[in-house]
């Protein structure tokens, strides 16, 4: 993906050029499904990256949930057409909408893509009827997010709860701590904030004599970010001036300093194939870890690799405040939801498709194959979820630091109908100055406030 908004391109490096590419005129990659005379119903799906729902193959894991349903109702055949980015799925989306054909029957989107599905609302299917029949619950906020005038058209699928990762035999080798409660530790516990992470990665790089402290300026921001209730746009709608938004100035500020004047990034673009081939090298020792990242570290690194470990916490940011006047705590970065357009010819069979895979039992299937957590309460109280451990991160009990994590958010960030668009500009702005190095931040940060003022 080209901004860090979430999932991007697919876990294993150098495999984004077998990815199937999205298309949105109809056919077999793409548009509408059909009944047919007999009763038999195709339902065409569009997702991304890995959202764990096919079978389970090395490079993605997944829940076969597309097998299970077909031997419920053996008069639907699935077709799922699994994008490289968000991006791509997200382009090819916006084109059948706003042409009115060649729209899948189901359509995966982003959290970030939601404001603007909201706002044309008419034209997709209120999905609360089909909830309400399989049983599906949400979190109240991931309800709210997929809800617009009383009616439900998005279907919460994950949530990205975030914690640390972090390579347990690079920090050791520095002489830091470097078990899943030391780290805890180290940056604060509960009292975790950004600047005790970014003064931890100084002592890192001094202390190993120079490497990186975290992958990527992008992604780092993107958890700051998170924080901000209102960061980009207001509540109603009109886009904050960007020259004079001194949150997003001061976070901007806090993470070009600790990855170009303090040497702390490794200013690895994400979602690229040398971001990809790090996490099996030394290059960088932490990242922000939401749940549905580690299928990307795994593929990339291979499941056989030893030294990544994540710990139960998360910076937070005693300088932002949520709409009760708290400090912002804990991070979700992602999860996505399923829609149905009217266009759909197999809107009926869709909908209650997408209401069966986002009801509990299938959550909790996900999770334990693919690490997407839950966003259903009923899957993140089920034993099998809380009881989880993965080997690859040294058998941390993912279970139990997700849902820890989850209960950690107190700031759901209001994303307008820009949001979008304005991110991907903050992700281009740190990309200058931390990947491509073409300009300084000063310089970088004053086009990103004419560029979103460009957007109008």
């Amino acid at each position: 993906m080209k901004n860090a908004t979430r999932k991007g391109l697919v876990a294993v490096a150098g495999v984004a050029a077998l990815a199937l590419t999205v298309t949105a005129c109809s056919g077999s990659n793409g548009g509408s499904g059909s009944a047919s005379a007999g009763g038999q119903v195709t339902i065409k799906i569009s997702t991304f990256n890995n959202p764990g729902f096919g079978k389970s193959t090395a490079q993605k894991p997944g829940a076969d949930l597309w097998t299970e349903y077909e031997k419920l109702h053996p008069n639907v055949k699935i077709v799922e057409d699994n994008a490289a980015s968000s991006d791509d799925a997200r382009n090819a989306f916006n084109t059948a909408m706003s042409s009115g054909t060649g729209a899948y029957d189901i359509q995966m989107a982003d959290i970030d893509w939601m404001p603007s599905i909201t706002a044309i609302a008419d034209k997709f299917t209120d999905l609360a009827p089909y909830a309400k029949t399989a049983n599906g619950d949400w979190l109240d906020w991931k309800t709210a997010q997929g809800t617009v005038d009383g009616k439900q058209i998005g279907l919460g699928t994950d949530i990205g709860p975030e914690g640390i990762c972090f390579r347990s035999d690079l920090l050791s080798a520095a002489g830091l701590p470097s078990t899943r409660d030391a780290v805890a530790t180290a940056l604060g516990g509960k009292d975790a904030t950004w600047q005790k992470y970014f003064d931890l990665g100084k002592q890192y790089v001094q202390a190993s004599g120079g490497k990186a402290w975290f992958d990527s300026a992008a992604a780092t921001y993107q958890g700051m970010v998170n924080q901000v209730q209102y960061s980009y746009v207001n509540k109603d709608g009109s886009t904050i001036d960007p020259s004079t938004n001194t949150t997003i100035k001061n976070l901007y500020t806090q993470v070009t300093t600790a990855a170009k004047d303090d040497k702390e990034s490794a200013g690895l673009g994400q979602w690229t194939d040398a971001w990809g081939a790090a996490m099996k090298s030394d290059k960088f020792a932490t990242m922000l870890c939401p749940a549905w990242i580690i299928n990307n570290i795994k593929g990339n690194a291979g499941e056989t690799f030893k030294g990544w470990d994540i710990a139960d916490v998360f910076p937070g940011n005693p300088d932002v405040k949520n709409d009760q006047g708290q400090p912002a705590t804990g991070g979700n970065w992602g999860g996505s939801f399923l829609v149905v357009p009217k266009q759909s010819k197999v809107a009926d069979e869709a909908a209650k498709l997408a209401a069966w895979i986002t009801a509990p039992a299938q959550q909790q299937k996900v999770f334990l194959a693919a690490s997407n957590f839950p966003s259903s309460p009923t899957a993140q109280a089920d034993p099998q979820v809380k009881g989880k451990t993965d080997p690859f991160l040294n058998n941390a009990p993912v279970g139990t630091i997700f849902a820890s994590r989850a209960a950690a958010v107190n700031v759901v960030p209001f994303k307008g109908a820009k949001y979008f668009d304005i991110q991907t500009a903050m992700a281009n702005a740190l990309n200058r100055v931390d990947v491509d190095k073409s300009q300084s931040a000063a310089d970088s940060w004053n086009q990103w406030v004419q560029d979103v003022k460009a957007l109008g």
